[in-house]
């Protein structure tokens, strides 16, 4: 059965009311957030969107060193094999997602090209086709009876439930996605990937129902710094799903805490930015190198500030070098460096202050 069928017998714990009572003032405030970086917006979906790629590509299990990544991803280089090709696939893919997401309507036409755009030319065209259904002896009721021939009706009938409730707005449209989450890979409709495919159907949906931190927070390292947890709440989300038994409420309450912090992670890129736009940039690129560790990277420093150029950071890194305060370990762009003296790292944005909704 179902999750979405046995969807109104759920009850609602009070404390994932409470996180909803802190996530919603946050999507409240999405426009005029967005709006603060309105003009570097296009910028920072991109570096999003490179999060995104090399955190889902690992989520997912595919391996690919860090210069061919960088290579592939931010200087559009031409794909040399499989493994590339589904990766430059990938980054496409968060393109037309964070490009779309506005005009995007649950299909199961939306679903299957999604799996045919990311394995193109990765997996042969006979795999990316609906599973058969697989029937059984015993006298069970599953979503898969009589009413449901083939897979490809079954997932139809599913997105149709999902449309359905959503249209009746009794329930919260994350808990909607969540919810058709666990159907969607436990149905299994595809012959492959399911996995995927469910997980960037989440994060569609979670998008195009008012989550935009998205935009410019990464939903899949959110993921991938748990992944043990994601599938270790998932798996509990999938326990005695055919008899229509599941409970999906840990993973809910997993992915709603989540989404707290890509707002947290919002806030404080907002605030990097707008410190950004109206304090010498060079002496803010130091301040955040200070409360880095002792070995960092550019990368860190150009997490930290999106929208500032490479020149203010190798002009301030030259200028700390030449005072004799840090040093290069090894040359090229990924070379780290190394701090001279002593500095104590300061406590996060996070850890700082408890954001007030």
């Amino acid at each position: 059965m179902y999750c979405l069928k046995n969807i109104e017998r759920v009850v609602m714990p009070n404390d994932i009311v409470k996180l909803y009572t802190q996530l919603y003032p946050f999507i409240g405030r999405n426009d005029a957030m967005l709006k603060t970086v309105s003009k570097d917006h296009d910028v920072l979906v991109g570096e999003t969107i490179r999060l995104d790629t090399a955190f889902a590509m690992r989520l997912f299990g595919v391996e690919l060193a860090d210069p061919r990544f960088k290579s592939l991803v931010v200087k559009d280089a031409g794909a040399k094999n499989k493994t590339e090709r589904f990766v430059k696939n990938l980054k496409r893919a968060f393109d037309k997602i964070h490009k779309e997401t506005n005009t995007f309507e649950l299909r199961e036409t939306e679903i299957r090209d999604l799996l045919h755009f990311l394995y193109r030319d990765v997996e042969p065209d006979a795999r990316l086709r609906h599973a058969k259904t697989e029937r059984k002896r015993e006298k069970t009721t599953d979503l898969l009876s009589s009413h449901h021939p083939t897979k490809r009706e079954a997932l139809e009938t599913l997105i149709d439930d999902f449309r359905r409730l959503l249209a009746k707005s009794d329930f919260e449209p994350i808990f909607l996605s969540v919810n058709f989450y666990i159907d969607f890979i436990n149905l299994k409709p595809f012959l492959v990937h399911n996995d995927v495919i469910g997980l960037m159907t989440l994060y569609v949906l979670l998008l195009s129902h008012g989550v935009k931190s998205l935009h410019l927070a990464s939903f899949f390292e959110l993921m991938y710094k748990q992944q043990d947890r994601l599938e270790k709440h998932t798996q509990e989300a999938s326990r005695n799903w055919e008899e229509g038994l599941a409970n999906v409420m840990t993973l809910h309450r997993f992915i709603l805490q989540k989404l707290l912090e890509s707002y947290q992670s919002l806030h404080e890129l907002l605030r990097n930015y707008t410190f950004d736009q109206e304090t010498n940039k060079s002496d803010y690129v130091e301040n955040t190198i200070n409360k880095l560790d002792d070995v960092f990277s550019k990368d860190d420093i150009r997490r930290a500030h999106p929208t500032i150029s490479d020149s203010t950071i190798n002009r301030t890194l030259r200028r700390m070098r030449d005072e004799k305060r840090i040093r290069p370990l090894g040359k090229g762009r990924s070379a780290k460096w190394m701090k001279l003296y002593k500095s104590q790292k300061k406590a996060s944005l996070y850890e700082q202050i408890t954001l007030k909704v």
